[in-house]
């Protein structure tokens, strides 16, 4: 598992959550952290993932969430050859 610096901000009614510098906020929408002795922080995030807009029988495209492909990026994620 990748570590990343991640700082979490909230002014007690929004938050921001950062990941290596990057804002993920606008992809996220919800986190739990954890912290147990002896070992590293783990922070689980509930990301904005898919917005299907096309189905059929045979194809479906799938895009992801406003801002979840730079989260996506920002952990380690590479996207499909010819997509930005």
């Amino acid at each position: 598992m990748s570590q990343h610096h991640v700082q979490i901000r909230t002014d007690g009614n929004h938050g921001q959550v950062f990941i290596d510098g990057h804002d993920i906020s606008t992809a996220t929408t919800g986190l739990s952290f954890s912290a147990d002795i002896g070992e590293l922080p783990t922070l689980r995030l509930d990301l904005r993932l898919i917005d299907i807009t096309e189905l059929s029988s045979t194809e479906t495209q799938v895009l992801l969430g406003h801002g979840v492909a730079e989260a996506l990026k920002v952990l380690g994620w590479t996207p499909p050859e010819g997509q930005a």
